[in-house]
């Protein structure tokens, strides 16, 4: 591989696409700083169809300098065993589309040098190389926004699961509900079960949750309030952090991970979510410290990151060995 060889990362998301280039010869000495200041954007533009939308993710990845192997994240289902994006609510338009040829031939690339991912996990790919997790081999990170986006790193290495539909953190279930129970309003999830990690931890939910509660939904204004004082507001935070608490549990006896990472607009109240996550925590004793619980560093630029990275150590055309 030449020194001045590019590997460009892409983020997909319904109004945005994300961007950028590492080249070959810096990948181990990267300054994160530089390189989330790297970021680009361009608009989505779904409304002009697959086709149009793939033209113009292969002339944004040409302008940044790609001439080699292409990382590409995108909300939803990828079946990496047949290259096509299964399921995507923010990406219908590129439902059935296999991603990774199509954006090769626009390309002049072969296949397998495009990478393809989820978005979330390639999220949490690009924190545990370059954010938060940087030098912490196994990790938990998760979003904090409309739903919980989430990814799981393993010995370094991405766990997505058989079929690629691994670490949907946000769909586990922590508040079950037995059948003569009534239902909770709003705790219904999309995907048809009830109780799931982000119907009660999310954004959405935290807003959900303020307005039942008779307090502002604006998240920013209800943080600065918990923050002012020990009023119902930060009992609010308390409790969701409690709920979130939960999830981090079942995952810390699942997997043992001793990290998670916590991004998105509402992981921006970390601060006042910890106090519920800990009491949770600290109610198993594992034999273990407690989980570190870290705040996300990389901003929206952690998906293209960890989609260069894809790129950068997927073989054949990337690097065999990862850092």
């Amino acid at each position: 591989m030449s020194g001045g060889r590019v590997f460009v990362g892409l983020d997909v998301g319904g109004t945005q696409v994300k961007g950028g280039a590492i080249r070959a010869d810096e990948l181990d000495r990267l300054d994160p700083e530089q390189v989330v200041g790297r970021t680009v954007t361009r608009d989505t533009d779904l409304e002009r169809g697959a086709s149009d939308l793939l033209d113009r993710l292969a002339a944004f990845a040409r302008e940044l300098g790609a001439d080699g192997p292409l990382g590409l994240g995108c909300p939803g289902v990828y079946d990496g065993r047949s290259g096509v994006l299964l399921r995507s609510a923010n990406l219908k338009v590129l439902e059935g589309v296999h991603l990774a040829r199509e954006l090769a031939r626009r390309l002049d690339l072969e296949p397998p040098s495009v990478a393809v991912g989820n978005d979330a996990d390639l999220a949490a790919y690009g924190e545990q190389w370059l954010g938060a997790g940087r030098g912490i081999d196994d990790l938990v990170m998760l979003t904090l926004g409309t739903g919980i986006g989430s990814g799981i790193v393993l010995a370094g290495e991405l766990f997505t699961g058989s079929g690629g539909r691994g670490a949907e953190v946000g769909h586990m279930v922590v508040r079950a509900r037995r059948h003569d129970e009534p239902q909770e309003p709003g705790l219904r999830c999309g995907c048809g079960a009830y109780g799931c990690l982000e119907r009660l931890a999310s954004a959405s939910a935290a807003r959900r949750r303020a307005v039942a509660a008779g307090l502002t939904p604006d998240l920013e204004q209800l943080a600065r309030r918990a923050r002012d004082s020990d009023g119902p507001e930060r009992a609010l935070l308390r409790a969701i952090g409690r709920d979130l608490g939960a999830g981090l549990l079942a995952l810390t006896a699942l997997l043992d991970v001793g990290t998670y990472v916590i991004g998105g607009g509402f992981g921006g109240a970390l601060d006042l979510l910890r106090p519920g996550i800990q009491e949770v925590l600290a109610e198993r004793d594992y034999g273990r410290d407690p989980p570190r619980l870290l705040s996300a560093q990389l901003g929206a630029a952690a998906g293209w990151i960890g989609a260069a990275r894809l790129a950068a150590y997927t073989p054949p055309h990337g690097l065999v060995s990862r850092p």
